[in-house]
């Protein structure tokens, strides 16, 4: 099983999209509810994000490579998670 990381900002509408279609799967799929996804909020973690090779939020990453960034849907969020399951 591969992590997650998940960069957001407080404020953002589809970060906040994007986190309340995570929790719905998380809640929803038994498979999720083991994945280990780091949630990392961008203006406090400012000289991480930095480090990161991104330029949108919402903005998910699984073992280090960039897989999603932007506005999301449902379906490209499954793939990010059953990439993680890999």
């Amino acid at each position: 099983m591969k992590s997650i990381t998940y960069f957001y900002l407080k404020g953002c509408p589809d970060c906040k999209n994007a986190s309340d279609m995570l929790a719905q799967l998380l809640e929803e799929n038994p498979q999720y509810k083991n994945l280990e996804i780091h949630y990392i909020e961008e203006s406090a973690n400012m000289e991480y994000c930095y480090m990161m090779d991104y330029y949108y939020v919402p903005c998910f990453f699984v073992d280090g490579v960039n897989r999603h960034e932007g506005k999301l849907t449902k379906e490209k969020l499954i793939q990010v998670l059953d990439l993680a399951l890999e």
